[in-house]
């Protein structure tokens, strides 16, 4: 391993994200239950603060059109993995990339719905509702 690699294999690990490939599916199961494990603990107490504290729905707008970016890129990143999955012939990996870069690509517009559901409404004279 060269030593960018080894920094960053370092570096992977001091965040809790291992870069070593697992072997098995139970290996794979184990990892994946931990991540949301680990996600649960350390991220939720933090996100229910931050959303226990808003005051309106402009108050929801940053964080939406925040998470919106971290979605889009999330989107982009596997639509280039599919492309290289399927460049190396790997047709089942990159038909379950493509499931998952459709659903992170509508995740993008509906948050995109949920950043515009902040701006408020005009208000309609109830003379005119009719």
């Amino acid at each position: 391993m060269n030593v960018p690699g080894k920094f960053a294999a370092l570096v992977a690990r001091l965040t809790g994200k291992a870069r070593a490939a697992h072997e098995t599916t139970e290996q794979l199961m184990i990892a994946l239950d931990r991540q949301v494990e680990v996600l649960d603990s350390e991220r939720m107490p933090e996100h229910l603060g931050d959303a226990a504290s808003l005051s309106g729905p402009l108050a929801y707008q940053s964080g939406l059109i925040e998470l919106r970016g971290d979605a889009y890129d999330m989107a982009v990143q596997l639509d280039a993995l599919t492309t290289t999955a399927v460049a190396l012939g790997d047709a089942d990996l990159a038909d379950a990339l493509v499931e998952a870069g459709e659903a992170a690509h509508e995740l993008v517009g509906r948050l995109a719905v949920a950043a515009h559901a902040t701006i408020p409404a005009p208000a309609v004279p109830v003379a005119n509702a009719a």
